[in-house]
């Protein structure tokens, strides 16, 4: 068996055949062939010629690694950046919705009916729905008695609310969102209670003369 000097380190020589490729003091992993077969790599250094991953070789790695943690943080931060913005935009476009919505709401608001001009509106809608002369009499005198035609009258104890006064009077919304101060949506509801519960305007006064209520 013969030995092959690798700079001034000896080392023993195997039957393959192995070309060592010095880089900086190091010896590349040699591709040796054995009846076909690469054979493992071969590492040694001047310094002792121990097998070892430290030198270039373990500083390019290391160098690499930080490099590609370096991209990785500034991807993330990239990422942080562009969601931060979208955030931004997104509460921005909220608050201007909500301004823009408060906007029409308080030009669309209806202010409460004063009772006079309430009951004329009652007299046409009551009218609309057949319900004229005497039935309007009986009608004007049935709210008169519960709420004074007042869209804002409420029964602290019952908690009947409205020109109708109905219990409670958030039922009135199946008429109109504005079931608070609307004249109109509360006799429209009022006089659909009346037809379904009593038929007509006349039948619900005489029932309230007797309970005193309907």
């Amino acid at each position: 068996m013969r030995a092959i000097p690798v700079r001034g380190v000896r080392l023993a020589a195997i039957p393959l055949v192995a070309t060592v490729a010095a880089w900086g003091g190091l010896a590349t992993p040699a591709a040796t062939a054995y009846e076909g077969r690469p054979s493992a790599p071969v590492w040694a250094f001047a310094s002792g010629g121990e097998a070892t991953a430290g030198g270039p070789v373990a500083e390019g790695a290391a160098l690499h690694a930080a490099r590609l943690a370096g991209a990785t943080a500034f991807a993330a931060h990239k990422a942080a950046s562009a969601h931060a913005a979208w955030a931004a935009a997104a509460n921005q476009a909220a608050r201007q919705a909500r301004a823009a919505y408060a906007a029409r709401a308080s030009r669309t608001l209806v202010r409460p009916s004063a009772p006079g001009a309430a009951r004329l509106l009652g007299e046409r809608m009551s009218a609309a729905r057949g319900w004229a002369g005497a039935q309007f009499g009986c009608l004007d005198a049935l709210w008169t008695n519960e709420s004074g035609w007042s869209v804002t009258a409420a029964n602290v104890a019952s908690g009947s609310y409205g020109i109708p006064q109905a219990q409670p009077g958030y039922k009135m919304a199946a008429a109109g969102s504005g079931w608070r101060t609307d004249a109109a949506t509360q006799i429209a509801w009022g006089l659909w209670y009346i037809a379904s519960a009593y038929g007509s305007p006349c039948s619900a006064w005489a029932f309230w003369q007797v309970h005193a209520w309907y």
